[in-house]
């Protein structure tokens, strides 16, 4: 298989809150399977659209959140598909972090 990502992936299994711009729905519960320097890869029970402006909220004093130095970073959703397994949600999400996110901070930070 072909690795077509910019930068490594670190796993994580921490909680967010997901907000949607384009809608009043929300925020939807969700967790970080991983991040990078330029995005993260989330799980939730709701799909989301490609293209679709998302705000990322993440819990005072979590890991994700001491690390960036804030709660929340910004992007779009790149791709959205259905999960198969017991143990998951149903669907797995790949974000792209606006460049002006604090979210992009993280892994330099880590």
């Amino acid at each position: 298989m072909i690795n077509k990502r910019k930068s490594p992936r670190k796993a994580s299994l921490e909680r967010c809150r997901v907000e949607l711009y384009s809608s009043a729905k929300g925020p939807f519960e969700s967790r970080v399977v991983n991040y990078s320097d330029t995005g993260l890869m989330i799980e939730m029970d709701h799909p989301l659209t490609k293209g679709e402006p998302v705000k990322i909220l993440f819990r005072p004093g979590d890991e994700t959140a001491r690390r960036i130095g804030e709660n929340y970073c910004v992007g779009m959703v790149r791709w959205c598909a259905p999960q198969d397994g017991l143990y998951s949600s149903r669907y797995g999400v790949g974000l792209e972090m606006a460049q002006a996110s604090a979210c992009g901070k993280a892994s330099r930070a880590a």
